[in-house]
């Protein structure tokens, strides 16, 4: 049973064609997600958006050639994996599945074209832009890609306006808009892999190409991410179950993409697994993993997107044979997913903003709106007050994950990887610190005006000493101040050496190496005090002859006495060695 599907024109309220509706909202939303011009991505993500160039101007999948990623003195990040011996050249791979990267690969042409055509290296500041806008671009467009198979499959489904309506419910007010679309995790493919099988199973009996098209959909979201197998698994019971003479052909085609994947690993990686290596960390607790999933207040689904707790009737609904018999085996799949993350020992997903793990199956979850949701909302005006009130609030949180949070909830005041109870924390939330922070929407700007302007390019190389050459004047040094009293200074830094000073890596403060930063250290009789001081990135690059004014906190020591405090320009080597500029500025300041 099916809630009244829409005619094939989807006449009704709305004389927009189906086709154009699906192109508008493909636009809207790929804009949408691109607008707040700020970094989401974590480590994992970083090799995710290079490969692609990669592929197109070195014809490979290694990374070699990115080695910003290394330092001496450290062995690469767990993003990384390296193959073969030092000696005898070694390559480096991502450990994150190259799935998404190889379905991205071709909106990278004309950049990597552009990349080559004016001889821009990788450790160009001018090429890190551009790497970070093709990583936003590109999760952008999956993300909205997610959202227009979305609406086609709501379209068999349920009348006119609720597809439309729907698939925007499912675009902006879950983490498919402030996960999925801000970085190349793997959560977006898997989320249109996941949409597009769902669509072809929908449509009535299978042909021989649909079935080649779910075999290859299955195998693309399992490349992507293996813990897709689950759906994966699903579909292959439905053809059992209800296409039985189809199932060698499904499972020939899709054998031959798995024996692609596994000779991948193997070949790269060294485990037929990939990078997730063996799948042994399952210990937590069920209820307990259950609980942090589904209302933790910093990390529950129905915390961040409240509307979501109509899919539960929905389901329910599915299953007493409401909708599509597929939506039944899904349901399966759906409880099998929610019980390995449960398990997991990282159930709370690391360094995120709310469920990163139901990221993968919004689609499936908005789907069971329509027998949750819709019967609902055309019950009472109550319940569509309450309802609305759920979909406005779901947005807001999503508004704040965009716009206003950052990492701070999850490192301070202690890592949520050290303390995963953290997310149990009412008293501090997640959503409420990204209210008080402010708006950063547009953080990205002034460095991206500012790297294709200069005249000099920043490039993330070590720098030598009179490559840092500057001149430091400080306003507002007091002459005395009370132990451990904090003042605001400003600082105007000036370049008068010959390189630009790069303070842009597109890594975030992730990775340091060679960012230059101005650093305020406290010194008592010549000798400096640990633990005192203040270390600030620059805001822009700084060409020759340019200058910046940057404002930063001045904390007395805790005793009294006589200290002097130095100001001076420094680039990072990495997290404990540094070049400084033979230029320094001191005040000397009496604590009393």
């Amino acid at each position: 049973m099916r809630v009244t599907a829409a005619s094939p024109g989807e006449s009704g309220s709305s004389q927009i064609a189906p086709s154009r509706i699906a192109l508008l909202l493909l636009v809207v939303l790929t804009a949408v997600y691109a607008s707040n011009f700020r970094m989401r991505g974590a480590g994992d993500s970083f090799p995710v958006r290079v490969v692609p160039f990669s592929i197109l101007r070195e014809g490979n999948v290694d990374l070699n050639e990115f080695t910003w990623a290394a330092t001496p003195d450290r062995p690469w990040p767990y993003y990384i994996h390296g193959k073969g011996e030092k000696r005898k050249g070694r390559k480096y791979y991502s450990v994150s599945s190259i799935a998404t990267s190889i379905v991205v690969t071709p909106l990278y042409v004309l950049p990597s074209l552009w990349l080559s055509w004016n001889d821009i290296p990788y450790v160009d500041s001018r090429a890190r832009v551009v790497m970070v806008l093709m990583e936003k671009l590109s999760a952008a467009l999956l993300t909205a890609l997610s959202a227009v198979v979305l609406y086609w499959l709501l379209r068999g489904l349920v009348a006119a306006p609720w597809p439309l309506a729907l698939s925007l419910v499912y675009a902006l007010t879950t983490c498919a808009w402030a996960i999925s679309s801000q970085a190349l995790w793997p959560h977006a493919l898997s989320a249109l892999c996941l949409g597009t099988l769902m669509l072809i199973l929908d449509r009535g009996s299978l042909t021989i190409w649909r079935l080649v098209g779910a075999a290859l959909v299955c195998a693309t979201m399992v490349a992507n991410r293996p813990q897709m197998l689950i759906f994966a698994g699903v579909a292959v019971v439905y053809l059992v179950a209800r296409q039985r003479r189809l199932l060698v052909p499904f499972l020939a085609v899709a054998a031959v993409a798995a024996a692609a994947l596994l000779a991948y690993n193997l070949w790269a990686l060294g485990n037929v697994f990939g990078g997730y290596g063996k799948f042994d960390h399952f210990s937590t607790p069920f209820l307990e993993g259950v609980a942090g999933l589904l209302v933790s207040p910093n990390r529950g689904v129905f915390v961040y997107t409240p509307i979501l707790l109509f899919s539960l009737w929905g389901i329910v609904e599915a299953v007493r044979g409401k909708g599509p018999s597929w939506l039944r085996y899904f349901a399966v799949g759906l409880l099998l997913h929610v019980t390995m993350y449960a398990k997991f020992d990282d159930w709370h997903a690391g360094y995120t903003y709310g469920p990163r793990y139901f990221a993968d199956v919004l689609p499936l979850l908005v789907v069971y709106l329509v027998y949750g949701l819709v019967p609902v909302w055309r019950s009472t005006i109550a319940a569509r007050t309450v309802a609305g009130g759920l979909i406005a609030y779901g947005f807001v949180v999503q508004v704040l994950g965009v716009y206003a949070a950052d990492d701070g909830w999850n490192r301070y005041p202690i890592s949520v990887d050290t303390r995963p109870e953290r997310v149990w924390d009412w008293d501090d939330t997640q959503i409420g610190r990204a209210w008080s922070s402010g708006f950063k929407g547009l953080e990205l700007l002034p460095v991206m005006v500012d790297v294709f302007t200069d005249e000099v390019p920043a490039r993330l190389v070590e720098l030598k000493p009179e490559d840092l050459a500057s001149r430091i004047a400080v306003a507002g040094v007091p002459q005395t101040m009370r132990p451990g009293e904090t003042r605001r200074v400003y600082a105007e830094v000036s370049n008068r050496g010959n390189a630009a000073w790069p303070m842009f890596s597109g890594k975030a403060m992730l990775d340091i190496r060679h960012l230059v930063f101005l650093v305020q250290s406290w010194r008592v009789g010549g000798r400096q005090i640990s633990g005192i001081g203040e270390v600030v990135l620059l805001p822009e690059n700084v060409a020759p002859g340019e200058s910046v004014r940057i404002e930063m906190p001045l904390a007395a020591p805790p005793r009294p006495g006589v200290y002097d405090v130095e100001f001076r320009i420094t680039q990072a080597i990495d997290g404990f060695r540094g070049v400084p500029s033979p230029d320094g500025v001191t005040h000397r300041i009496e604590v009393r």
